[in-house]
């Protein structure tokens, strides 16, 4: 079986039965008009031999020697090929043979039925029998009156029978050496094309193979190109493929191994920000303090108030940053619960309204109604709606359009297998070198800021099994999707 599904194999005997089919049509044809010309000949010869027989007889009537006729007919009969000579009545009897025994005998029923159809001087081909048979009409002509009478006008009928055996014989023999002629050249062209196949298909491919299965353990194997035909550009396009796959793995390795020291710097960053921000917290909420009492001490039109209010902005944006910091370093630990988005997400436009209309943003919420409840961190999902809303306002600071949108992603049988939060903004864009990055720690195109919101963001939704997107074009705003998979029970999720 592994025989015959080889390729080599399928060419093999594919092409063999195709020349086959063709050698054997054409040997088969050459046999038939082999049979015909030489059936031809035998005609010709028993056209001739039934001529000289016909007139041997006539002369030896017409000399009044009728009783050798018998004698011509029995001499003749035991040449080669002859098969049987008879002369025969109208009515069918047997006067004269070749073969004594049969005189009185009615002819057979074939012959009978020839002379009565007027068949004369034209060979009948009897192949059942292998006999070729020629009628000859004897007229009663004047030199015959005398002794045949005038009341008839055949005296009788010659019957030729010439053996067809020796003709059959030699088309057989004929027959058997072309067809061993066309079995041998049909292996002999199968042996010649498998040998060509092997040299020239079958070794490169499995030269191919077993550089494929060495690349499966390292990408360093290559292909022995031999020829420049299909098969060698074949081997010439792996071996580029392993190329480009090697330096491709060589970049991956050095990007990993960039990624693990800068991962590894990261985590040291995260715990000395940890240690400090630890540190800082508990004095900026006493400076905090201390600026608010003294805020009060001030009379409302006092020039120090405003400065006042500058240091409480500015340490606000110091606290902000330090807890960023925290929750980088040290995230914690989500408290799931059933919760609505959708109202999530209403508190959070009502929260941030007010800076919607400072900056001058038109904010629109699109929430589809009856959407099931989450099993999710309030809090934290708070802080990751929030943290992709001040992006967005800090991206139109001249003013823009804001939209957040939920809805259900449906999955067979209707049942909605996740839900999507689509954040919208018309403002400058993330440029496309950027849009890989911005979900890095610490990474910010800003002059303020850490860097952190996006990366927590990120944090915060693969703890809840989701998925974070982006999509944006420098100067067509950005598009970020929250994709939140639904509990597997959801009619216990909708009954709560």
């Amino acid at each position: 079986m592994r025989f015959v599904s080889s390729l080599k194999s399928k060419i093999i005997i594919s092409v063999s039965a195709i020349l086959a089919v063709i050698i054997g049509t054409g040997t088969w044809m050459n046999i038939g008009y082999q049979r015909a010309q030489m059936e031809s000949a035998l005609e010709d010869n028993v056209l001739i031999i039934s001529n000289t027989i016909e007139k041997s007889l006539a002369n030896a009537m017409l000399d009044g020697k009728s009783k050798e006729v018998q004698h011509i007919l029995e001499a003749v009969g035991t040449y080669h090929n002859i098969h049987e000579l008879k002369i025969f009545s109208p009515s069918g009897v047997i006067l004269k043979s070749s073969k004594p025994w049969l005189i009185g005998r009615k002819v057979d029923a074939a012959t009978q039925k020839w002379f009565l159809e007027g068949e004369f001087k034209r060979p009948i081909k009897r192949r059942d029998e292998g006999v070729f048979s020629v009628l000859f009409p004897i007229a009663n002509t004047e030199q015959c009156v005398h002794c045949h009478g005038s009341a008839a006008k055949l005296n009788g009928i010659l019957a030729v029978d010439v053996s067809m055996v020796q003709t059959q014989e030699k088309v057989g023999e004929i027959s058997k050496t072309m067809i061993l002629w066309a079995l041998g050249i049909t292996a002999t062209l199968a042996l010649l094309l498998g040998l060509f196949l092997t040299r020239f298909v079958t070794n490169p491919i499995r030269d191919l193979i077993a550089t494929m299965e060495r690349a499966e353990r390292g990408l360093e194997a290559r292909v022995q190109v031999r020829s420049a035909d299909d098969i060698g550009r074949l081997g010439e396009a792996f071996n580029s493929l392993l190329s480009k796959l090697e330096r491709a793995r060589r970049r991956v390795e050095r990007y990993h191994y960039e990624q693990m020291k800068r991962a590894d710097r990261l985590a040291s960053i995260g715990e000395m920000a940890a240690g400090i921000a630890h540190e800082i917290k508990n004095p900026l909420a006493g400076i905090a303090g201390v600026i608010q009492v003294l805020k009060k001490d001030l009379a409302a039109g006092d020039p120090k108030r405003p400065i006042l209010d500058e240091v409480l902005s500015q340490v606000e944006r110091m606290d902000k940053a330090v807890r960023n910091l925290l929750s980088f370093a040290r995230p914690p630990e989500p408290k799931m619960t059933l919760a609505d988005i959708n109202e999530l997400i209403g508190k959070l436009m009502d929260f941030l309204s007010p800076q919607f209309a400072k900056n001058g943003i038109t904010a629109e919420r699109r929430l589809t109604v009856g959407l099931p409840r989450l099993v999710l961190d309030p809090d934290l999902m708070q802080q990751a709606l929030l943290n992709i809303s001040l992006n967005a306002i800090k991206a139109m600071p001249g003013g823009g359009k804001f939209s957040v949108e939920t809805r259900a992603e449906e999955r067979e049988g209707g049942i909605p297998g996740a839900i999507k939060i689509v954040f919208t903004d018309s403002g400058e864009g993330i440029s496309p070198e950027n849009l890989g990055r911005i979900f890095s720690p610490f990474f910010t195109t800003r002059q303020q800021g850490t860097g952190l919101g996006l990366s927590i963001t990120q944090w915060i939704v693969e703890q809840h099994k989701g998925e974070l997107g982006v999509a944006s074009a420098p100067g067509k705003g950005a598009t970020f999707t929250i994709t939140l998979p639904l509990p597997m029970n959801e009619e216990q999720t909708r009954s709560v």
